[in-house]
């Protein structure tokens, strides 16, 4: 190969990896703030990131989250970092290499198939604007992007070395790969009939994913929580339990524009009915299976993604006059159709980078610790202090300036005895708000209900220098500097 073509397919491959993220952005301000705030897990964007750090740390071990059990084996990646000691910024970038990757390999299976460089570019906006980008990208611990490129490799790459290493690695990224291999396989054999080796495209692979399933199901069933098992995790909730319309959009989102190729694919083969048949009907039940087997209905559609890898390579073989203008729309449509992560009980939209770098200094109500300070007024206002404790420490954390939220914890704490705990608030207070002459009278306070007279009187003092006039006479200063003279006048 030229170097100048293969250096032209990593810059094309590098151009799409930006305009789609550019287009369909991370949520860069959940990543900040759960990396600040580790307590903020919980979202969706970090949430499994927050088991798969877990695995890094011990591989193997159980999944504490029980929505993501269901990871406990898929173990490529977690070795991977655990070996190489890798930090969350660079293990959590594998995911992006997946993409820039799968981009890249798919670049080159175009231009071998003759594409033209404006439609070889087209053609991966296309492939790319779906759900196995928007998922690796825009939620962390997920690997999509590496599952993708597997099966791209089974499906349609000539050599023997590459389609077994595929086969030995990808299942320990996710156990989807297993499902989604005999369609690989198939797309394959109807890409390029004539040079089918049954040996080598039909035999070595199922024997491996055959002990891929042996070492899976049987050995490491026995090391599994009933979670982590593929029993507990189907049983665990009914995945089908949603409105069509929502079924409907998580199908739309797993491929978006490329569902034009894949039904392409059945349309250009159905000169030969059955073979036509033959993969209407494997879409049909692969389709059928990832949306019964998983929460992430957009996610579960990228095992059909070879499909419409498929539809481009039949109708460049076969010359078809529609296809400059059907790769125009299709990758028009999906940067300009607005997109979403479909899940069974929600749909999350996804944002461009403006709206990303926006958020950054504008974050949701969730990451506003106004909101948490206020629910733990509420919470102390029903006696449930433990919770307002909870919330006032996530919005210290949250707070750019803790002033306020340490306030309330110190109050919090000196209504309960606590006054070291109160003066340590209290403290925190002082060093943001420092002007405050009330910041220091709490801080007095404290260190007078822990028997320290001398550091009371400095703070008071402190407090009185920065008091207007009139300060000194208030009622509540006026009784502490009463309580505090009488102390001092004891001793």
């Amino acid at each position: 190969m030229p170097p100048r073509e293969l250096l032209f397919r990593w810059l094309l491959a590098a151009g799409v990896f930006a305009l789609l993220l550019t287009v369909f952005c991370p949520a860069w301000g959940a990543f900040r703030l759960w990396s600040r705030v580790p307590e903020m897990g919980g979202m969706v964007e970090t949430r499994r990131g927050e088991s798969v750090l877990a695995q890094v740390a011990n591989p193997g071990a159980p999944i504490a989250d029980p929505l993501h059990r269901a990871i406990q084996w898929r173990l490529l990646f977690p070795i991977i970092g655990h070996v190489l000691h890798l930090p969350p910024f660079w293990f959590f970038g594998l995911s992006y290499l997946g993409c820039f990757l799968a981009l890249t390999y798919l670049a080159g299976l175009l231009r071998r198939e003759n594409f033209p460089w404006s439609e070889t570019a087209l053609a991966l906006v296309v492939i790319g604007a779906a759900s196995w980008f928007f998922t690796s990208t825009g939620w962390l611990g997920y690997f999509d992007s590496w599952l993708a490129l597997g099966l791209l490799v089974v499906a349609f790459d000539p050599r023997r070395w590459a389609i077994i290493l595929a086969c030995v690695l990808a299942p320990w990224v996710d156990e989807r790969f297993v499902l989604a291999a005999p369609l690989a396989l198939l797309c394959r054999w109807l890409g390029r009939p004539a040079s089918l080796r049954f040996k080598i495209d039909g035999l070595i692979p199922g024997a491996l994913l055959a002990a891929f399933v042996f070492v899976r199901l049987g050995l490491l069933t026995t090391q599994s929580d009933a979670g982590a098992t593929v029993g507990g995790y189907l049983g665990s909730r009914d995945f089908l339990a949603a409105s069509l319309p929502r079924i409907a959009l998580g199908i739309w989102e797993g491929l978006r524009g490329g569902w034009v190729f894949v039904v392409a694919a059945v349309v250009l083969l159905w000169q030969r009915h059955a073979h036509a048949l033959m993969l209407g009907m494997a879409l049909l039940v692969l389709a059928s299976i990832g949306l019964a087997t998983a929460q992430d209905y957009s996610r579960s559609m990228t095992m059909l993604l070879p499909a419409a890898v498929l539809g481009l390579h039949l109708a460049r073989a076969r010359g078809v006059a529609w296809l400059p203008l059907a790769l125009r729309m299709s990758a028009g449509g999906a940067l300009l159709l607005p997109a979403h992560h479909v899940m069974n009980d929600a749909v999350a939209p996804i944002f461009n980078l403006q709206h990303a770098l926006d958020a950054l200094d504008h974050p949701p109500a969730l990451a506003m610790p106004e909101v948490h300070e206020l629910r733990a007024i509420h919470a102390m206002e029903r006696a449930e202090f433990a919770e307002a404790d909870d919330a006032l420490a996530l919005a210290i954390k949250l707070a750019a300036n803790p002033a306020a939220p340490a306030r309330q914890r110190g109050i919090l704490a000196a209504t309960q005895g606590r006054w070291a705990d109160a003066r340590k608030y209290f403290s925190l207070m002082a060093e943001h708000d420092p002007q405050n002459p009330d910041t220091w009278l709490m801080c007095a306070q404290a260190s007078h209900a822990l028997n320290e007279p001398n550091a009371a009187r400095i703070e008071i003092e402190r407090a009185l220098g920065l008091a207007p006039a009139g300060w000194k006479t208030r009622p509540d200063v006026a009784r502490f500097l009463v309580k505090l003279n009488a102390a001092g006048a004891r001793k």
